[in-house]
């Protein structure tokens, strides 16, 4: 652990030489007409019904609006919807608001409602929503401003699915594919340019109904090596980055920038994937040698700054159906050696029991972590190689299964019926996303039940034994939930941080 130190503690003089020779002055971002946003990877998609990566999905929100929305406590609220009503546990009916427009000046109705649904549904575009948009029946648009859903069956989370954006049904079927480079939508934000892995460029929906952005452009820039994104904050290029600085750096760049900070308890889980088809992983009892070998405590204090707690689930503690119940793996190096003693894995003469590799993305931090969980492993006898890549290269081959261990984060988890999503057997890649290939027939029936139970109590009840039957089969490794922190310049005003880190936030701020 010496040498990480060494590292980080070189890292800061060089930053601090750098500042030393900086120029000061005018940049773009002092031009009050713009905001730039620094993010860490660049998205792979801006069409809200494919987007599954956490940066895609978040633009997503800033271009299209959904029928439904969470609120700033996580509740699903109407958005384009004017209201709702139940009419029984399977049909629902949604009054949506007159007077809206589509970016191109086309006239929201019912007819792009139906049809971003259904072109979920039959295929016209591989969704990894298609499953969970399954459930509907039938949509019909009963006039231009009502649409009426029946489901198949009860379905719990049926007012979240709500919650993803409607896209424009003409400009949709007339660019076919390049409407995910060239998005049209109805929300805060028009899209301007993208330069894939350099820059999003966003400018304020005048008409939007809603309340309109403060700052009529918004800048997202791709700034993946840590060291230039923070010299970039601290030069005053940025104006505002959020979960994109070193927690170990955070107090030197807010002094040297003369920036702020705020954060909250966020609903960032980062775990470790493993892959349940590889003849090493697949045994339990290596994949708890591996939880028992990870010394989250010393990386959290050592990498984080007291902005992680140990993770043990999916869901956030916050979440209504989180298992307070649940245990820790612990670091134990005598239980992870047993295991490893047990499952045939004996120590070799080079000091070896086997060797495995570990994907992760080029983010310096992420690099380092990765090198620090290889290095924990490492003294258990697992030799781990530490492959970065870029985003998109990693990221496909996760969704691929082509990785034996990957470490990745879920963002914004707010409806445990994505237990579906992650666990169910049929939602292997590219219908879902259970990227581990776990089976668990038990697993299966109560995620299935979940999502037609009405009761919130009873869903309570079905997920606590889903938690407890995930902990103990262990097809990913929880780590730690992360904190939200949000960096910004000191000029800036209405800034705030929501738990689901999104950053529909970024439309309140004003200088």
């Amino acid at each position: 652990m010496k040498i990480f130190r060494c590292v980080n503690f070189v890292v800061v003089i060089l930053l601090v030489c750098l500042l030393i020779s900086c120029k000061h002055g005018k940049t773009r971002a002092d031009r009050k007409d713009v905001l730039e946003v620094a993010i860490m990877v660049s998205p792979v998609t801006f069409d809200p019904r494919i987007a599954a990566d956490a940066e895609s999905n978040k633009i997503c929100k800033l271009i299209f609006d959904g029928l439904m929305e969470f609120n700033e406590s996580m509740e699903v609220v109407p958005s384009l919807a004017e209201r709702y009503e139940v009419i029984s546990d399977t049909s629902y009916r949604f009054y949506l608001k007159k007077g809206v427009r589509f970016h191109s000046g086309a006239m929201f109705t019912a007819k792009d409602v139906k049809y971003t649904y259904e072109s979920i549904l039959d295929g016209q575009i591989i969704s990894p929503f298609k499953e969970s948009f399954s459930r509907i029946d039938k949509i019909k648009a009963e006039d231009d401003y009502t649409i009426r859903i029946d489901l198949k069956e009860p379905y719990s989370p049926f007012l979240t699915l709500m919650t993803r954006g409607i896209v424009s049904s003409v400009d949709a079927q007339k660019m076919g594919e390049d409407y995910g480079t060239h998005p049209i939508g109805t929300g805060p934000y028009k899209f301007v340019n993208f330069k894939p892995e350099m820059l999003v460029e966003l400018s304020a929906n005048q008409n939007y109904f809603g309340d309109k952005p403060r700052i009529p452009v918004l800048r997202l820039n791709v700034i993946k090596e840590d060291n230039i994104r923070i010299l970039k904050i601290i030069k005053g290029d940025i104006d505002l980055a959020q979960n994109s600085v070193p927690p170990l750096l955070l107090d030197k760049v807010i002094k040297k920038g003369d920036l702020k900070m705020i954060s909250n308890n966020g609903i960032i889980m980062t775990y470790m994937g493993l892959n349940l088809t590889d003849p090493k992983l697949k045994d339990i009892r290596v994949r708890k040698a591996i939880a028992y070998a990870i010394n989250r405590d010393e990386i959290i204090s050592h990498r984080f700054n007291g902005l992680a707690t140990k993770a043990n689930s999916l869901l956030p503690v916050s979440n209504w159906a989180y298992d307070k119940t649940l245990g820790q793996y612990d670091y134990d190096p005598v239980k992870a050696a047993g295991l490893l003693d047990e499952a045939g894995y004996k120590i070799q003469k080079d000091g070896k029991r086997f060797s495995l590799s570990e994907k992760t993305s080029v983010s310096k931090e992420r690099i380092d972590i990765a090198k620090m969980l290889a290095y924990q492993l490492s003294k258990e006898g697992i030799s781990v190689l530490v492959q970065p890549y870029e985003w998109g290269t990693f990221y496909r081959d996760v969704k691929t299964g082509n990785f034996q261990l990957y470490t990745l984060s879920w963002v914004g988890i707010t409806e445990p019926d994505f237990f579906y999503d992650v666990s169910h057997s049929s939602q292997f890649p590219p219908q879902g996303v259970n990227r581990d290939k776990y089976e668990n027939h038990e697993v299966d029936k109560l995620v299935e039940e979940g999502r037609q139970v009405m009761d919130i109590n009873k869903r309570k009840e079905i997920y606590d034994k889903v938690q407890k039957i995930i902990f103990d089969d262990l097809p990913f490794i929880p780590l730690w939930y992360e904190k939200n922190v949000l960096v910004y310049k000191k000029d800036l005003k209405g800034v705030t941080l929501l738990e689901n880190a999104s950053y529909r936030n970024l439309a309140k701020i004003y200088r």
